[in-house]
C-alpha cells in the first residue's frame, strides 16, 4: 500500500507540476497565468474535499481496497485527457477527475493505517510518518523533479508517460494489497445501527468538538502550503517579472523542480526523525514547533526576496535557516495525521470516513490557499504571498493557543484515545459508540515535552 501510494503521489505531482508549465505556455501572452492556476487548483481541491466525504463512507461499507483502486483509475483518465487538449474548460474537468482520484485514495488508505495500528502507538507513529514520507516524497520531490525534466525534454507528450505510471499504481493496489475486511455492511442511505443515517452520523463526527478544536490550525497550515506550492513556481519561473524582487527574476522549469526536490529531501528527513520520537511528545507540542518554524521560514523568505542578490554568503546563510526551519516544520504533518488516527479509536466502524477528514481539511485549506494566493500573487508577487502567509499564521496560532489551553490530564471514558493524545478535557461527544472495543492507552499520562 505504501509503495502504491508513492507511485500515485508521484503521478499526481507530475500532473500538477506540468500543468503549471502548460498553463504558462497557454497564457504567457495574456498574463492570466495566476488566475487560471487558482481556478484549476480550486476545482481539484474542492472535488477532493467533497469526494473524501463520500468515498470515506463507501470504504467503510464496501471495503477499502475497492475504493483504493478508483484513485489511479480516475487519475489515468484525467492525465490522458490533459495531454489531448489545449482548452482551459477541458483542463478544469481533468482537475475535477484528479481531485476525485485523491479523494478516493486518501480515506481508504488512512482508514487501513488507523485500523492496522490501533494496538500500538509507537507503531502508529512510525507508520503515519512513513505514509507522510512516501506521500510528500512523491508530491514534493520525485514528482516535481520529473515534471520539470520531462516538460523541458518532451513537452506535452509527457502527460501520456504519466498515464503509464497511474496504471502501475493501479496494479500495485490490485495485486499487492490484501483485501481489508469491512467494518460494517449496509446501504449508504441506511441506518448505522445506532438510530442514525450515514449522513447524519458523518455530520456529527465531522462537527464534533474533538475535530473542531483541531481543524482551524490545520486549515491555516494547509492554506499556507497551498498558496506557496501553487503560485511560487509560476512566479519564480518569471511569469510576472519584478526586478525589485530577487525570487521573481526567472529560472528554468528543471531548476525549479530540482530545488523543490532538495526542499522535499529535508522535509522528508524531518518526517522520519519526528516519527521516531512521535510517542514521546504530545501532538500539540509538535504542532507548536511546526507553526513556530513557519514563522521563521516566512521571515527568511522575505529576507531572501530583498537581500538575496546582494551577497552569496548571505544567500547561503538564508538557505541554512530555511533548511532548519523546514526540518522542524515537518513534525506538524505526522502529528496532525496521528491525531486523527487517535480520534478514530472512538469510531472503529467509521475509520475511513473520519480519516477522510484529513483530505477534507487538506482540500479546504488548499482551496483557501489557491484563492488567497492567486489574489496575493497578482497583487505583489512573492511579497504578496508573504503578506498572505502572515495573515494565515495569525489565524493558525490563535487556534493552536486555544487548543493548547484546553489540555489537561487524561480522562477515563469513551474519549480516552483522544485524551491520551491531547489531554483535552470535557470533550464528550453525543455520538453513540459503535463498538465497545476501544484501545486503552499504555500509560495514565504523557510527559509534556
Amino acid at each position: 500500500m505504501l509503495v502504491a501510494t508513492f507511485v500515485l503521489r508521484v503521478s499526481t505531482a507530475m500532473t500538477g507540476g506540468m500543468l503549471v508549465y502548460y498553463v504558462d505556455e497557454l497564457t504567457r501572452n495574456h498574463g492570466t497565468g495566476p488566475g487560471v492556476i487558482s481556478l484549476l487548483t480550486g476545482g481539484f481541491y474542492t472535488t477532493e474535499l467533497t469526494g473524501a466525504i463520500v468515498f470515506g463512507v463507501l470504504a467503510d461499507r464496501y471495503g477499502r481496497k475497492v475504493i483504493m483502486l478508483l484513485g489511479p483509475l480516475f487519475g489515468s483518465v484525467a492525465v490522458f485527457m490533459t495531454g489531448l487538449t489545449t482548452h482551459i474548460p477541458v483542463l478544469f474537468v481533468t482537475r475535477l477527475l484528479e481531485g476525485s482520484s485523491t479523494a478516493a485514495s486518501i480515506p481508504s488508505t488512512l482508514g487501513f493505517i488507523a485500523a492496522e495500528t490501533a494496538h500500538d502507538e509507537k507503531l502508529r507513529g512510525r507508520v503515519v510518518s512513513l505514509f507522510e514520507f512516501v506521500s510528500l516524497g512523491g508530491m514534493l520531490a520525485v514528482g516535481p523533479a520529473l515534471s520539470g525534466l520531462l516538460w523541458d525534454a518532451v513537452g506535452r507528450p509527457a502527460f501520456f508517460f504519466n498515464c503509464v505510471l497511474y496504471l502501475v499504481a493501479l496494479g500495485l493496489y490490485a495485486y499487492g494489497v490484501a483485501e481489508v475486511p469491512r467494518d460494517r455492511q449496509g446501504d449508504l442511505s441506511g441506518s448505522t445501527g445506532t438510530g442514525q443515517t450515514a449522513v447524519s452520523r458523518y455530520w456529527q463526527i465531522a462537527t464534533s468538538r474533538k475535530v473542531l478544536l483541531f481543524a482551524p490550525t490545520w486549515l491555516a497550515i494547509n492554506a499556507i502550503l497551498g498558496l506557496w506550492a501553487l503560485q511560487a513556481p509560476l512566479l519564480i519561473k518569471g511569469n510576472m517579472q519584478d526586478s525589485s524582487q530577487f525570487l521573481m527574476r526567472g529560472i528554468s522549469a528543471s531548476a525549479i523542480g530540482l530545488g523543490e526536490a532538495v526542499l522535499a529531501v529535508i522535509f522528508g528527513a524531518g518526517i522520519l526523525f519526528w516519527g521516531t520520537v512521535y510517542a514521546r511528545f504530545r501532538r500539540t507540542t509538535l504542532l507548536l514547533l511546526g507553526v513556530g518554524a513557519f514563522v521563521a521560514m516566512t521571515i527568511d523568505v522575505l529576507a531572501v526576496n530583498h537581500l538575496g542578490g546582494s551577497s552569496d554568503v548571505l544567500l547561503v546563510a538564508f538557505g541554512l535557516v530555511a533548511a532548519v526551519a523546514l526540518f522542524v516544520m515537518s513534525g506538524a504533518t505526522p502529528a496532525a495525521l496521528g491525531l486523527l488516527a487517535d480520534v478514530s479509536e472512538g469510531f472503529e466502524e467509521d475509520r475511513s470516513a473520519l480519516m477522510g477528514l484529513y483530505s477534507v481539511f487538506l482540500g479546504l485549506g488548499q482551496v483557501m490557499g489557491a484563492v488567497i494566493g492567486g489574489i496575493a500573487a497578482s497583487w505583489k508577487g512573492i511579497d504578496g504571498l508573504v503578506v498572505a502567509t502572515v495573515g494565515l499564521l495569525a489565524v493558525g496560532i490563535a487556534a493552536l493557543v486555544n487548543l493548547r489551553g484546553h489540555e489537561s490530564v487524561m480522562l477515563d471514558g469513551p474519549d480516552a484515545g483522544l485524551q491520551f493524545a491531547l489531554g483535552v478535557e470535557s470533550l464528550r461527544d453525543p455520538i453513540p459508540a459503535p463498538t465497545a472495543n476501544r484501545r486503552q492507552p499504555e500509560a495514565a499520562a504523557k510527559e509534556d515535552r
